[in-house]
């Protein structure tokens, strides 16, 4: 997962500042496989002769705290935080000695990150790259009076929060910055932490605060401005493919107390005719909503724009706030037809003539004006903008995205008519899209290529070629000469028997044709698992589930047994017979944030395509035959979820010879390399396993209903792997063990209930 694209790679990391920020950025670091050491300040009531523990407290009480959250806080696994060490800034600093990159994660204030500088400086060694994490103080001011050599090794690292979610960091350096440095901290937090790494030019705000407090701004005051209620304007906000949150929501989960100082620090920094400055006065509402202690979702009281509350019932409610009476209120319907519209669906949106689509309107021509009039100032290509909004504020489409849905000729035509002047970018584009083909345009009204950083394959370029064979719900595409990519197209990804027929077929076209094949796909699902809408009807269908059980059994050994490599490129969730999909692949490429189980037991039947079988295989492989059985039925007892990659190799739902990439973005690649590298490689061939360990389970079986009877069989049936020969026997197991379950009632009971609720029943 590190980076080995340089002779000097970053393998040791301090972070100083132990705040939710900076502990973030230490925990994805050391997610990353680096060493880390986290400082804070010593608490202020502590001696300097205290024992380090009581001196260490800040630092270590957040490591802590990220301990608490498991392994969906910050930690992808709770293994990783053996990697982190701590400290404080008084007694700790020589250490930073050992550092390859330190980061500075303080108060933004110029003088407390100047005074921390010159202290690092001192005791930093030669090539340690030196990196701020501010969100508004330029470069340039940073490193006023600054000695040359830290000069010519630091830059401005930008994360957003929280550090492993947020896919986004905006790179700046300056002219003093030695090109290699910044590569080499580039290099790492792309590869190693797994960020799609912007380089900005060294403006206030950079790239996405500038134009996202921006939009936040306008959009806020716009909505008052025009009467229009909470519920309304977040409505009209998420058809513009906002987050959503919608715009109140997300001014509640920023902070109502943060985003007025955020705003003023901008306003200062930036040119009195800079058009921000337009919307950068404090609002009356904001204004009465701190006085009276609203901070949004923040602390014990989640109260700003809405307010959310547990009644004396005991009932979780929520209230919005109405806009005039400045006072909760219960939630109203939204009224605007407009806002009855799909997420993007912008020039029909704009040609409503309700208050929506006006509101819609001045929000959007505003904010895209704004953008256009960023470039070359905060970035040289609008692919980085719209990136940078994407990523870092989850916009659906980027600014200049946004645009050529609008049509670059009617935007210019109705801010005209508006008798508003054009931005340089607008005008220069003489109604060219922003994006042509495999081009950008650029503020001069050019078109110049869109560059790709090495390794990442452009998905897009992929899907505009022509497929080799377009089914229902799959498209077989090719990577290169050598391998094909079955790409599932749903949203969900079920196996349906459609879906599994298809992949039948890939896997035969890829056979016949020596290609290797990867399966991916590029949704938030690699695959969902077994189609339960089809299973439901098949079970009042005489024989029918028998033959769909043993048909996907005799596909996933297909694969298994295929004389051409295929491997699984996994991103999102593989559950249930997604996951025993994965597990019969040759080989996994997995995200660092993949989410894999056996899930089997909340729709009341046990995994049935080799997924009990293979589990059990590769917990004797990862924890031995004496803990195999066990590990395997706490699991799929559980229907445990893994958080991450990382934990899914402690569980041993990946092999150590299974990859994990930390950027999404270079996953396909990464799996293209991997099924590349097994087609030169040997037949892999599945280990004979000798019986394994007979289980009593550590935790007691459930004692009453159906959730008793199907903990009894699933011990049963694992418990058959302490036979010799249980391998090779296994499938039948599975299939009978199956077949038996579904004569109880309760077990379509699960099924019907995780269809009409989405929540599973435990009865």
């Amino acid at each position: 997962m590190g980076n080995q694209h340089t002779s000097k790679p970053v393998r040791r990391v301090a972070v100083i500042g132990a705040g939710v920020m900076g502990a973030g950025i230490a925990a994805q670091a050391a997610n990353a496989g680096a060493d880390v050491l986290l400082l804070d300040i010593p608490p202020r009531d502590v001696a300097p002769d205290a024992p380090a523990a009581e001196r260490n407290a800040i630092a270590a009480g957040a490591v802590e705290r990220m301990l608490k959250a498991g392994a969906a806080g910050a930690f992808m696994d709770t293994t990783v935080a053996e990697r982190v060490q701590v400290g404080n800034t008084e007694d700790d600093l020589y250490r930073l000695k050992d550092a390859d990159w330190i980061v500075e994660v303080v108060v933004e204030r110029l003088d407390v990150k100047q005074d921390l500088y010159r202290r690092i400086e001192a005791v930093r060694a030669p090539d340690a790259i030196v990196s701020s994490n501010t969100s508004t103080i330029p470069l340039a001011t940073l490193m006023e009076g600054m000695p040359q050599s830290l000069r010519e090794h630091f830059v401005v690292t930008h994360f957003f929060n929280p550090p492993r979610y947020m896919r986004l960091l905006e790179l700046v350096s300056s002219e003093d910055t030695r090109p290699e440095v910044a590569e080499r901290v580039r290099l790492f937090i792309d590869h190693g932490m797994g960020k799609t790494v912007i380089h900005c030019n060294d403006r206030p705000g950079f790239i996405a605060n500038r134009l996202g407090v921006y939009w936040m701004q306008v959009a806020l005051q716009e909505a008052i401005a025009m009467g229009l209620s909470v519920e309304d304007a977040d409505a009209v906000m998420q058809v513009c493919g906002f987050p959503k949150t919608g715009i109140f929501g997300l001014w509640d989960l920023v902070g109502i107390d943060l985003m007025p100082e955020v705003t003023a620090s901008l306003a200062r920094l930036l040119e009195e005719d800079d058009p921000f400055q337009t919307y950068a006065g404090a609002m009356p509402v904001i204004e009465h909503m701190l006085a009276r202690g609203w901070h949004g979702r923040k602390g014990r009281v989640l109260q700003g724009f809405y307010r959310q509350f547990t009644d004396s019932d005991g009932r979780k409610q929520r209230e919005v706030l109405d806009l005039v009476a400045l006072e909760h209120r219960a939630p109203e319907p939204v009224t605007l037809q407009s806002a009855g519209l799909k997420s993007g669906q912008i020039s029909e949106l704009l040609a409503s003539d309700d208050q929506g689509g006006l509101y819609a309107w001045r929000v959007l021509s505003r904010v895209l004006d704004y953008a256009t009039r960023l470039v070359p100032d905060v970035a040289d290509a609008i692919d980085a903008i719209d990136a940078a909004m994407r990523l870092g504020y989850n916009w659906l489409f980027g600014p200049f995205e946004l645009l050529d849905r609008i049509g670059v000729s009617a935007f210019a035509a109705r801010v005209q008519d508006e008798g508003r002047s054009l931005s340089t970018f607008v005008r220069n584009a003489s109604g060219q899209p922003c994006y042509k083909n495999a081009e950008q345009l650029d503020w001069q009204g050019q078109y110049r290529p869109i560059s790709r950083d090495a390794g990442i394959i452009d998905w897009q370029s992929i899907v505009a070629r022509p497929a080799i064979h377009a089914f229902e719900r799959s498209v077989l595409r090719d990577l290169d000469q050598d391998i094909w990519c079955l790409e599932f197209s749903h949203k969900v990804n079920a196996l349906s028997s459609v879906l599994l027929d298809e992949i039948e077929t890939a896997l035969a076209e890829a056979i016949a044709a020596d290609k290797g094949l990867v399966l991916y796909s590029a949704s938030g699902i690699f695959a969902a698992g077994a189609d339960l809408k089809e299973f439901v009807a098949m079970t009042t269908q005489e024989g029918a589930i028998d033959r769909y059980i043993r048909r996907g059994q005799q596909l996933f050994m297909a694969i298994r047994q295929a004389p051409v490599p295929v491997v699984a490129a996994v991103a999102g969730k593989a559950l249930g017979g997604g996951l025993e999909l994965m597990f019969h692949c040759h080989a996994v490429q997995a995200h660092a944030e993949s989410q894999l189980g056996l899930v089997e037991n909340s729709v009341g039947i046990v995994p049935g395509w080799g997924g009990c079988r293979e589990l059990l295989a590769r917990s004797a492989e990862r924890f031995g035959g004496s803990e195999a059985i066990q590990h395997t039925f706490t699991l799929i007892r559980e229907a445990s979820v893994t958080a991450s990659a990382l934990q899914a190799r402690q569980w041993g739902f990946l092999r150590d010879s299974d990859g994990i990439s930390m950027n999404r973005d270079r996953l396909l690649s990464d799996a293209l390399a991997l099924c590349r590298q097994l087609r030169d490689a040997p037949e892999h061939r599945q280990p004979t396993l000798s019986a394994l360990q007979h289980c009593v389970p550590a935790k007691p079986l459930a004692v009453e209903g159906y959730q008793a009877v199907l903990e009894q069989h699933l011990l049963d049936l694992l418990n058959l792997a302490s036979e010799p020969g249980w391998f090779d026997r296994f499938a039948d197991h599975e299939r009978r063990c199956n077949l038996a379950l579904l004569q109880y009632p309760e077990s379509v009971q699960r099924m019907q209930a995780l269809l009409e609720t989405g929540r599973p029943l435990r009865n």
